[in-house]
């Protein structure tokens, strides 16, 4: 269904800030457009916008456009405990470093998991689905959903995946869901591979720290099945040893 021009101009603004935090680095009016697959004259109209609003800045002499430091001030305020956003995307770059793989930061919507960074690494044995900024997982069928669900009641568990199968029209078998709730609880990570899509799975550890509103943080990283099956031990260990470093060096600020 075709977007109103309201919404579509809203969701273009956004796309255009990510792309800056993509790309790291000003970048050109043609650029842009084709980068993002945008007439140019429509991204012209939207980046002079933006320019106006005080989120972008053109360089005069070069022509390009780079975010402003409105930006950083206009998000400053919302932290998961003492960490701000810049300590966030570390961690998942750590996690993408560390392990080779994918890395992400998750928190819940609903009953999907949605990505809100993502640090991402060349597939390596698999076909990637290019995780972005708003992907959607189901919570119920992926490794960063069963960390989230460790946390809620057995009861709670079964009320939501009978809805979740309701709504997605998809079979769940709670039995199989709930050994991997279990196996979190146990180990302090969660894995999978296959059981959302065929040959991809992840390993995933929560965040001692919730976002200002109490929701829980989630980091993962993602690989080939054959991997994840070999290692998810490993990897679960590498994201769990980051996490505690993480906390303890947000103690000492």
């Amino acid at each position: 269904m075709p977007q109103p021009p309201n919404v579509k101009s809203a969701t273009r603004a956004l796309q255009v800030l990510e792309h800056f935090e993509f790309i790291q680095r000003p970048a050109s009016l043609v650029e842009i457009a084709a980068s993002l697959e945008w007439p140019v004259s429509s991204t012209s109209l939207l980046l002079r916008t933006l320019c106006q609003m005080g989120y972008l800045n053109r360089d005069p002499n070069t022509q390009h456009f780079a975010p402003t430091m409105r930006l950083p001030l206009l998000g400053g305020w919302i932290r998961a405990g003492h960490a701000d956003g810049h300590a966030l995307a570390t961690l998942v770059a750590q996690a993408h470093q560390k392990t080779g793989f994918s890395a992400v930061l998750s928190t819940r919507h609903d009953l999907d998991v949605q990505y809100i960074y993502v640090s991402r690494a060349t597939a390596q044995g698999f076909d990637s689905r290019r995780p972005s900024a708003g992907t959607l997982r189901p919570v119920t069928l992926c490794a960063a959903g069963y960390m989230m669900l460790a946390s809620e009641t057995n009861e709670r568990i079964a009320l939501l995946a009978r809805h979740a199968a309701a709504v997605s029209q998809r079979r769940i078998v709670l039995a199989d869901l709930m050994a991997h709730v279990e196996a979190a609880r146990e180990f302090g990570y969660a894995w999978q591979a296959n059981t959302n899509t065929p040959g991809i799975g992840d390993v995933a550890v929560r965040l001692r720290e919730d976002d200002p509103f109490g929701q829980a943080l989630v980091l993962s990283v993602g690989a080939a099945s054959a991997v994840v099956q070999e290692r998810h031990a490993e990897i679960g260990r590498t994201l769990l040893d980051l996490v505690e470093g993480f906390s303890r060096s947000l103690a000492v600020r």
